[in-house]
């Protein structure tokens, strides 16, 4: 248990208390909508219209007041007080308890045992998503989230499981595991939280101190990143579990009001996903955990994957994305965090251009190639561009919409940029585009050619039955990506060890057309040594993924070439787009056999 002296302890629910309401206009809003969604998809299914408007107009009125308080809140120029504190957050936590019980009430109410199953399923939905959402919001306090949380699930709990029978009762069995997961899910949020918060005033007081103190202080950070490391691959394993699952489950539902809920959810999954990402890799550059591992590499390879991943949105925003052809340059950098610089340019660049095109490209200057990514998007006004490699700056973002991350992309950059030694340029002008390039060291005399464009195939619904085997230890995972796999059509293997998956293949005398392996496995084994040994049996080298919560750049020496490497959590699009090539390749070997 970590203590805390009166006077930190003040700053820091201060803090807490300042977080609950940042993230209130976001609570609210979704309070305003998710009822009214309620009382349309449930007004002709024979549940009281009575009942419905009154709770429809309790949850107004609520929302309406806590609204007026936070209002309020921002308002109060005494709020850092101890007694403000306590004031304003016993405000906010008793209104989320009544929040919560008011979601809890619907629950119980609207749920309908004899509606065949669509009724039942939208409520569990929503119920679900905002008890997720509730969590992303007010895990920074966990007295509000456990009374907003335990408001919002028991009634529904109880309702189902008066209902009876085996269907009822496993449902009611799976939402209290639910329950508790997320319990535990909130209780490491929190804790990382407040282990960020206290990292910071540490720092902030260690300025003062003598050099010796600011030494230890700093071994300290180191400390406290290689504790954010180790929660990190826990906190992982959920996220990438229900992010599989989200995006099986959007592909099954049909009925539209269902499905965009499922689609607000992923929403929410990826938002968080990106947060969490984000603010771990601040944390590991700031504290000089990662160290680079400069080589000689070719560009292509970055190219090939960045266009793969990033041409599918461009075009679906009806982009223009030219990707130049670097030939057989080679540039002397750490390939995986000089790919992480170039990935933040290609993305930011599709996500902030509306109408033109993205070009990534190379020009050889002398011993040095400049990696340049131009677009036609919104561009940066010139009194932002000293600014727009801090943290927390968006452009383009006054809500603070999640959706378009933190405003820590470019800030990384920059960390990363400084750490390899390579100069990042920026030229832009507010309505014209932007143009973000970065110098790295090249081989003299390798020529660069000019911007090509290449087309990728369409994805198709149906990946002809490709073999996919799947090693992983964590069962909630294994099962995920049976459901999301078999909904493209793979014939799906599952194994959570190296002599499960030879006993499978053996048995159902089948040989892996892909595998799919997570890092780490039991016994010591790790997923490079589970695809060589799979290897060795079928004889052949095999198109494998490795699919890994460790985020440490040194983790690359262990690999071949032949092996993507994805960190948890996965999103389906791009396990789809490994599986595609995979499909692509063994059509093209039958043709050419043929």
């Amino acid at each position: 248990m970590t203590f805390f002296s009166p006077a930190l302890d003040d700053r820091i629910r201060h803090l807490q208390v300042q977080t609950l309401y940042k993230h209130a206009p976001g609570v609210y809003v979704s309070n305003f909508l998710n009822a009214l969604l309620v009382v349309v998809v449930m007004w002709p299914s024979g549940v009281s219209t009575l009942a419905l408007v009154i709770w429809c107009a309790c949850m107004y009125l609520l929302t309406a007041f806590r609204s007026v308080t936070s209002w309020y809140y921002w308002r109060d120029a005494e709020r850092e007080k101890p007694a403000h504190i306590t004031k304003w957050q016993r405000l906010f936590t008793g209104s989320g308890l009544l929040s919560g019980l008011l979601w809890g009430l619907a629950g119980f109410l609207f749920y309908l045992p004899e509606d065949g199953g669509i009724y039942q399923a939208f409520i569990v939905i929503v119920l679900l998503g905002i008890g997720g959402g509730g969590m992303a919001f007010t895990s920074s306090h966990l007295p509000t989230f456990y009374t907003f949380f335990s408001m919002l699930m028991f009634p529904l709990i109880i309702r189902i499981l008066m209902v009876g029978g085996v269907p009822h009762m496993v449902m009611g069995g799976m939402i209290v595991i639910y329950y508790f997961v997320f319990i535990f899910f909130a209780r490491n949020v929190n804790q990382i939280f407040l282990e960020t918060i206290l990292m910071r005033f540490d720092n902030l007081e260690l300025v003062d101190k003598l050099t010796h103190e600011k030494e230890e202080a700093e071994k300290a950070n180191i400390t406290k990143s290689k504790f954010l490391a180790a929660a990190s691959h826990d906190l992982r394993q959920p996220l990438h579990a229900l992010s599989l699952l989200a995006g099986a489950l959007a592909e099954r539902i049909q009925y539209k009001e269902v499905k965009d809920i499922v689609m607000k959810i992923r929403a929410a999954v990826v938002a968080l996903e990106n947060m969490f990402n984000a603010l771990l890799d601040i944390s590991k550059l700031d504290s000089g955990v990662l160290q680079p591992c400069i080589e000689e590499f070719s560009l292509r390879t970055i190219f090939e994957r960045i266009e793969n991943d990033q041409r599918p949105e461009a075009e679906k925003k009806g982009l223009k994305f030219e990707v130049c052809d670097c030939g057989n340059v080679l540039v002397s950098s750490d390939s995986i965090l000089l790919e992480r610089i170039l990935r933040n340019f290609v993305s930011n660049a599709v996500r902030y251009t509306q109408a033109g095109e993205v070009v990534l490209s190379c020009e050889k200057k002398g011993d040095m190639l400049e990696i340049i990514v131009r677009d036609t998007g919104i561009g940066i006004p010139q009194n932002y561009h000293g600014k727009i490699f801090d943290e927390y700056v968006q452009l383009d973002n006054a809500e603070r919409n999640r959706n378009k991350g933190l405003g820590l992309g470019l800030a990384i950059v920059s960390r990363i940029a400084r750490l390899l030694g390579h100069e990042v340029h920026l030229e832009s002008k507010e309505g014209e585009g932007s143009t973000f390039s970065v110098k790295v060291p090249c081989r003299e005399g390798v020529a660069v050619n000019g911007p090509v464009q290449t087309m990728l195939p369409e994805f198709s619904k149906d990946l002809h039955k490709l073999v996919v085997l799947v090693i992983d230890d964590e069962v909630a995972i294994l099962e995920a990506l049976k459901v999301l796999l078999g909904g493209w059509g793979c014939d799906v293997i599952l194994a959570e060890t190296v002599e499960q998956a030879r006993q499978a293949l053996q048995s159902r005398e089948l040989k892996p057309d892909a595998v799919i392996a997570d890092y780490r496995l039991r016994d010591g084994i790790n997923g490079v040594e589970a695809i060589k040994a799979i290897e060795s049996m079928v004889g052949y080298d095999l198109p494998a993924i490795l699919i890994t919560g460790d985020m440490e750049v040194n983790l690359k020496n262990e690999l071949s070439e032949a092996y993507r490497v994805l960190h948890k959590p996965v999103q389906p699009a791009r396990l789809r787009a490994f599986l595609k090539f995979v499909q692509n390749s063994k059509l093209d070997a039958v043709a050419g056999e043929a």
